[in-house]
């Protein structure tokens, strides 16, 4: 069964909806389905690039990217289709930020269920023909939670049918190996009851082959990594939403993913010259993991008078586990390069279970002085890993107690806000206040060791909009936030790449706390400009110290003193024929400071960065698009970064009678993009890495739509553990 379920995408089949079409008018008043994110977009002028459906639209509060019109993004995926969007950028792990600001990334309004490297790799692997629309919320209000600057919403492509309506995608692709992927949604609709669900496969095979050089006094550790992995990736979504009469509403969704990753990884390391035994090793890593996350959301809302006042209770249940083993054989070797000892033989098994339970209310009041919403939260997490290390010895397995390390985390919050929503004239004004608590608890069952935290934080939140005139739209804003590690952070195990080098988390970081302030203007649908500074107190930033005895590197994280950031985007359009030009440029200051024992960081730089999108309208069929990027050297907390540069290609083709496309793309075309960036003295690491994920991909996509084009598909909801699905994993 494990084998159907990791190498057939027919399981999509199995998949059994039944419903049909909406009763028109069934609600009395027009009230925000509480399964929806909580659009904070405001009524006023409105940028975008003109078209049949423009690929860019943005407001004062948003940026919305209408992938499904693209045949690049089509070709590409999520991870590299969001850093198409203005102001998004990675940073050398590849974590995204907008505009200087954190973000939490969901999917269809519910969350992703990841962060750091496990977040970027399931990003990587969504196909971008999949894909509807991206939203990023630069500016969201005390109705969603603090975590994070702002949130990145990516909605997958749904039917708009009247009665029985899906969408089939197939796709293949080849970069240094072969890939494909294949997907079926379906969605039906009754005058009460509306049942859909999706599966979606993914099978691709990638490699990474990161390079470093250490400089210890006057010798150097030179690292050669290549990691090659394949990972067979399957989503599924089942829900039914049921309207008890015409202003009662109830549903359930269930959902999740089981995923599989096989790697082979080959580290090569040379110390010095190699004139001596010790100097030169190799380890052969070989590993497997699989992960199961299902989640259940269960909403009831209730429209309570003709005005629209609303309430609606959300409940929330999600679980993770995790299945990790790796094996690792260590080999010495002599200046012939001949081995010269015995090899070492490591294994690694780390089983993760996690789980989370969340239960919201929010309450919607319109009136004719405003809009009022309000309401509270609370949710329970807990994840149990359970880090077993050991070693060969004469043919039998050891536990290796200085890695070997059972560890408990859990965290309650509870949070309570209220927001104010008011257009006087010209103006509109929001302004919101959250309050959340926190509590945690760290437990080592190896150590008996326990660390207990408790903080209270407020987080207001204020944008004023004033539209001038026609062509005139202005914008300031204020937010306050907070950024939580994420739970593999805060987990003291080790995850060992070689006998120099490992990666520990820190039970004893705090969160990050960030407030920022932002200027907007919008000139006549054609440009936009953005000033924003950030500043963020105890920042949190991955670090690295250095045992100088051993040769020993550990990566780790840790809070630096202070973070800042001033930011200036501006984006401009224009549409000539059948041509449109979209064209962004950015400057920016970053400077990152703090200090560890006789250490001091002050890392600061200018950079500025271009985007540029060309579309091409060939026929009423056909149509071409290019886009390309460039960044110019950036600080990012310890690391001095390099420039980067990418280029995409794509075509794409109507067929069978506009039901069918056809899409061509090449993604990174001179294979330029690639992580290069440096250490300077920081806690006596000085280091030089040259990082690369394999990003060049020939593509073709073919979608096909079935059913008619207009009935509502199901609804996109928000479930009520946003904040902890993002937090949720490591790789």
């Amino acid at each position: 069964m494990k084998q159907i379920i990791k190498h057939s995408w027919l399981m999509g089949m199995l998949l059994v909806v039944a419903a049909g079409e909406q009763a028109a008018g069934q609600v009395q008043a027009p009230a925000k389905d509480s399964a929806t994110l909580a659009t904070d977009t405001i009524s006023l002028k409105i940028f975008e690039v003109k078209g049949t459906k423009p690929f860019l639209v943005q407001s004062v509060d948003r940026i919305t990217l209408n992938v499904s019109e693209s045949p690049v993004a089509a070709g590409s995926n999520a991870y590299d289709v969001i850093k198409r969007a203005p102001g998004v950028l990675a940073d050398q792990n590849g974590t995204l930020s907008v505009r200087g600001k954190s973000v939490t990334v969901w999917i269809d309004g519910r969350p992703s269920n990841l962060s750091g490297e496990e977040l970027n790799t399931l990003l990587q692997t969504m196909n971008g023909s999949s894909l509807d629309k991206v939203e990023i919320i630069t500016h969201p209000s005390a109705r969603y939670d603090a975590q994070g600057g702002a949130v990145i919403n990516i909605k997958t492509i749904k039917g708009r049918s009247l009665g029985m309506n899906g969408i089939f995608t197939l796709g293949a692709g080849a970069g240094r190996f072969a890939r494909y992927n294949s997907g079926l949604s379906l969605n039906y609709r009754t005058a009460k009851v509306n049942v859909y669900g999706s599966y979606d496969y993914g099978n691709n095979q990638v490699y990474i082959d990161n390079r470093s050089t250490r400089y210890l006094g006057t010798t150097t550790i030179t690292e050669n990594e290549y990691d090659k992995r394949r990972r067979n990736n399957n989503n599924f979504k089942l829900g039914l939403d049921y309207d008890i009469n015409k202003t009662t509403s109830l549903g359930v969704l269930a959902k999740g993913y089981l995923n599989y990753r096989d790697r082979e990884v080959v580290n090569n390391t040379a110390i010095g010259k190699p004139l001596q035994p010790d100097s030169l090793s190799n380890v052969a890593t070989t590993g497997t993991a699989s992960i199961f996350s299902p989640s259940v959301n269960l909403y009831f809302k209730k429209v309570l008078n003709k005005q629209g006042s609303e309430i609606a209770v959300n409940a929330d249940y999600f679980y993770y586990r995790k299945s990790w083993e790796d094996h690792f054989i260590t080999r010495f070797y002599d200046a012939p390069e001949k081995p010269y000892s015995h090899a070492d033989t490591l294994s690694n098994r780390s089983p993760a279970h996690n789980k989370v339970y969340a239960l919201a209310a929010d309450y919607v009041y319109p009136a004719k002085w405003g809009r009022l919403e309000a309401g509270v939260k609370a949710t329970r997490t807990t994840t149990d890993n359970d880090v077993l290390w050991e070693n060969a010895v004469n043919g039998q397995w050891e536990t290796d107690l200085g890695k070997t390390n059972h560890f408990i985390f859990k965290e309650n919050i509870s949070a309570a806000y209220v927001n104010y929503n008011q257009t006087f004239g010209k103006y509109n004004v929001q302004a919101g206040l959250r309050a959340e608590q926190t509590s945690t608890e760290g437990y080592s069952v190896t150590l008996q060791q326990k660390d207990k935290n408790s903080y209270l934080y407020l987080f207001p939140n204020l944008s004023v909009q004033y539209a001038a005139s026609a062509k005139h739209v202005w914008g300031a804003g204020y937010k306050r936030n907070i950024m939580r590690y994420g739970f593999d952070y805060v987990n003291p195990f080790i995850l060992y790449h070689s006998q120099y080098s490992y990666s520990q988390g820190n039970p004893y970081i705090k969160p990050q706390i960030d407030n920022s302030v932002e200027l907007s203007y919008i000139y006549d649908n054609k440009i936009s400009a953005n000033l924003t500074y950030a500043h963020s107190g105890n920042s949190l930033q991955q670090v690295y110290r250095q045992d100088t005895a051993s040769k020993l590197i550990i990566s780790s994280y840790d809070n630096l003193s202070g973070a800042d950031l001033l930011s200036l985007t501006v984006t401009s359009s224009t549409v000539i024929g059948n041509s449109s030009f979209i064209n962004t440029v950015g400057a920016m200051y970053t400077s990152y400071k703090g200090s560890s024992g006789s250490t001091a960081l002050d890392n600061q730089a200018y950079a500025a960065y271009l985007s540029s999108n060309y579309a091409l309208k060939l026929s009423k069929q056909l149509s071409a698009e290019a886009t390309g990027f460039y960044r110019s050297p950036i600080a990012s907390g310890i690391f001095k970064m390099s420039s980067m540069f990418r280029l995409d290609l794509g075509i794409s083709q109507t067929i069978l009678q506009q039901r069918g496309s056809l899409k061509l793309s090449v993604s990174d075309v001179f294979n330029t993009q690639r992580a290069k960036y440096t250490v300077e003295n920081y806690q006596n690491v000085n280091a030089a890495y040259n990082n690369k994920i394999e990003t060049r991909f020939f593509n073709i996509i073919f979608n096909y739509k079935f059913g008619n084009q207009y009935v509502k598909a199901g609804k996109n909801r928000k479930t009520g553990i946003d904040d902890m699905r993002t937090r949720m994993g490591s790789n």
